[in-house]
């Protein structure tokens, strides 16, 4: 949800393998892709080994980082998870994308599949690799001397390795048992019944006046009723939280456990697999599970005139 994943590692790292393997390609936008649309493969002499590659084409590079520019930023404008497969060996590859990040409100991870690669493994899979995926043995040496050289990502990205995608996909709830009182404001509560604000306690608001009002405090967090709220307001269209050693989760509509799962408990928190459904997938109307898998608030049970205590 709201998170973009960069892949970073040289030709033969395993980037394909690692898409296929966590069945990411729905999402994944691939640069090697958008060239074989754009251009036929084209053929190169190894004079070394006196042997043909067709390989694919490199003269359609800026056409091709248009493209792959439009489609994420597309994406990101709806709130959908982003999986770019690419080298992103340098570190300007990767500040490439700081200003959507910014703008669509985003995490961004850099998926590192070099850390555990040597340059003699990389340039045996090279070798090996299917015939149009062969690149030239001089750009692996190249990619790896350059990752050598720069293997930290910049600050306001994650870095992680290949291991960690399932948590990076998840959802952890926020533990908010230091407030005294968890208060959910419904959509039709009058100002005069406004709650006062206290930093000992916490707050959810499916309230625009109350959100206008109070929307900036720390301890104030507002539910999307729409999917323009989710969308292009970047309210969160759910909030996963313990309070008083129950698990809870709060949203304008029931949330069927198939987008919650599988659900993990880990030294007494709980995560939730939310990572690869869309923002505005949150905010539909589906019905309601028999049993549900985590205790539920939504504005389809509350009175939306009155305030609700949890707890």
């Amino acid at each position: 949800m709201r998170k973009l994943f960069l892949l970073r590692g040289a030709p033969g790292s395993g980037k394909s393998s690692f898409i296929a393997r966590h069945h990411l390609t729905p999402y994944a936008i691939s640069r090697d892709q958008i060239r074989l649309l754009l251009a036929d493969l084209t053929v190169y002499y190894q004079e070394d080994a006196d042997v043909l590659h067709q390989v694919i084409p490199r003269h359609v590079t800026v056409r091709t980082e248009q493209m792959v520019d439009h489609l994420v930023e597309h994406k990101m404008e709806h709130g959908e998870t982003v999986i770019v497969d690419g080298t992103h060996i340098v570190p300007s590859a990767i500040e490439h994308f700081k200003p959507w990040v910014d703008k669509y409100h985003y995490e961004c991870f850099v998926v590192d599949l070099m850390q555990h690669n040597t340059l003699e493994n990389l340039l045996k899979r090279n070798q090996t690799r299917m015939h149009y995926d062969w690149v030239k043995p001089e750009v692996v040496k190249q990619m790896y001397r350059s990752y050598e050289a720069h293997p930290e990502v910049p600050y306001w990205a994650h870095k992680i390795i290949p291991t960690q995608m399932d948590h990076a996909l998840s959802q952890r709830e926020s533990n908010l048992d230091r407030y005294s009182h968890v208060i959910a404001v419904p959509d039709k509560v009058g100002e005069e019944d406004f709650p006062h604000v206290h930093i000992s306690n916490f707050y959810f608001s499916f309230n625009e006046k109350f959100t206008e009002k109070y929307g900036t405090y720390r301890n104030v967090i507002s539910i999307a009723k729409t999917e323009d709220e989710a969308v292009k307001q970047f309210k969160l269209p759910y909030f996963v939280f313990k309070f008083h050693h129950k698990h809870f989760l709060i949203s304008a509509y029931p949330i069927r456990n198939e987008m919650l799962d599988p659900i993990r408990k880990v030294k007494g928190v709980w995560t939730y697999s939310t990572g690869l459904y869309n923002v505005a997938d949150f905010i539909k109307e589906f019905p309601e599970n028999p049993k549900q898998h985590v205790h539920q608030f939504n504005l389809s049970k509350l009175d939306p005139t009155r305030l609700l205590h949890i707890w």
